[in-house]
């Protein structure tokens, strides 16, 4: 049978009970305290969200009532004759009925408040105070207290009931944490430190940002006492110093998640406050379903994607077939009167040879003889390079580097207008990938051949 939620006690669990702390949440402010020193110096302290009051307690023990608390008790693995004896000095010095004198003095200057929505049971020298984190009013009942003066420590271990939702707990304790940042830039001093609770999430280097704006240093610590199986941690800032000109009561307005409207903020006050406040639940959820049309969107239209989703990233060229090579030659035939080439008697050659394939037969190379082979290679290589074609090529060329021309000063008029006026007739050359000068010189230079063109088969040739 499993252990019930209640009975998951661990040693600071029990630690805290044995020591008389409200919680055993009071080992991890020592232990932050231990590796940062933050209570070193303080003589005003603040708590937010201090319900039961375990920090309150620790603030109270060490600051007020100057107590040394040390945490790293020594740990006997053995019983060793030396520790019984040791042991029983002890008993026989202090019974179990005695009470401990007071040996430390009481530090009057020392003023702590603490601050939350629920009453809790009262501490020795510290102020509770009943407030809304979220509104001015609070900071300025803090300042009251503090006689005018500004604190030297603000601390926050405030957290929301989770829900399961991880994204949903970060964010509501990521609003949690900025009402608490508002008290502070209220009511801490230049140079002072904040140290809050977070919930660790893949936006951690942004509050780290954020804070950073505010504060010299920012660290995220996890102490011993939190457990690893939980998702908290701890900001501790240090050295807040805002930028000249910074007012911190302008933000409390844009707590409010559904206020967007920074036209008023003027200054530094226009980039640290909206940048501050940034981030609410209203943009659209990746792993949420939506449906096609959405709300306040028009008509929803179908688009055919850029790429397909099984595409390669590199392209080929599809296997021709006869008619497409049939449509080719006419367009360029076609082309050729246009601009004056005219149909020689190489491309009439040219055509019929092409014609008389079977390609949608054609699966093995040609069984041509190899003078043969070689004797039409050779005519295809002199019609590509001087006859029609080849001019064609040449014009097409011309016309794709029109725009470079433009920005040339050495090349004439006369010939940027004859690439402008055949431009229109050689268009169909320019449209697509597959109609690529050297592509074109290669596709007809294997069809000729008679060698086999599959998907698989790239014309991108050098």
């Amino acid at each position: 049978m499993g252990k019930k939620s209640k009975d998951k006690r661990d040693i600071y669990y029990r630690k805290a009970k044995e020591q008389g702390w409200r919680a055993r949440s009071a080992f991890k402010l020592l232990q932050i305290d231990e590796k940062f020193h933050i209570l070193n110096g303080v003589t005003r302290a603040v708590d937010l969200c201090a319900a039961p009051g375990s920090w309150s307690q620790v603030l109270s023990r060490k600051l007020y009532l100057n107590e040394q608390i040390d945490i790293k008790e020594p740990t006997h693995l053995f019983y060793t004759e030396i520790l019984a004896q040791a042991q029983a000095k002890t008993n026989s010095n202090v019974s179990n009925d005695e009470v401990k004198p007071e040996t430390s003095k009481k530090n009057e200057n020392v003023k702590i408040v603490a601050v939350d929505l629920q009453p809790m049971s009262p501490l020795p020298g510290v102020i509770q105070l009943q407030g809304d984190i979220t509104k001015y009013s609070t900071a300025q009942e803090i300042i009251k207290h503090f006689e005018g003066e500004k604190a030297d420590l603000v601390i926050c271990d405030g957290a929301p009931d989770v829900t399961g939702l991880h994204c949903m707990d970060i964010y509501i304790q990521a609003q949690l944490l900025l009402g608490a940042l508002h008290i502070t830039c209220n009511v801490l001093r230049d140079g002072g430190t904040f140290v809050a609770k977070i919930f660790r999430g893949k936006d951690n280097d942004l509050l780290t940002n954020q804070l950073l704006t505010l504060f010299e240093e920012v660290h995220v610590a996890k102490p011993k006492s939190s457990r690893h199986s939980s998702i908290e941690a701890f900001v501790v800032c240090q050295g807040y110093h805002p930028p000249p000109g910074f007012d911190p009561k302008l933000m409390t307005p844009y707590l409010d998640v559904s206020n967007r409207d920074f036209q008023s903020l003027q200054g530094i006050n226009r980039v640290v406050i909206p940048f501050i406040v940034c981030g609410d639940v209203s943009a659209y959820d990746s792993d949420t379903t939506y449906p096609l049309q959405l709300e306040g969107e028009g008509p929803y239209q179908y688009r055919a994607p850029v790429q397909p989703p099984i595409a390669p990233p590199y392209g080929f060229l599809q296997e021709p077939t006869k008619s497409d090579i049939d449509h080719f030659l006419k367009k360029i035939d076609e082309a050729a009167k246009r601009v004056g080439q005219g149909l020689g008697a190489d491309m009439k050659s040219l055509n019929e040879s092409v014609r008389k394939l079977n390609l949608a037969d054609v699966s093995e190379p040609s069984t041509s003889a190899p003078d043969q082979t070689e004797t039409e290679s050779t005519d295809v290589d002199e019609i590509l390079a001087s006859g029609p074609y080849y001019d064609l090529i040449t014009k097409v060329e011309n016309v794709r580097s029109h725009e470079d021309d433009d920005e040339n000063d050495d090349s004439s008029s006369y010939d940027r207008n004859y690439a402008y006026r055949n431009m229109q007739e050689l268009n169909f050359m320019c449209e697509y990938e597959n109609a690529d000068p050297k592509i074109i010189a290669t596709l007809l230079r294997q069809a000729h051949l008679g060698n086999p063109m599959n998907p698989s088969t790239c014309f991108c040739c050098d």
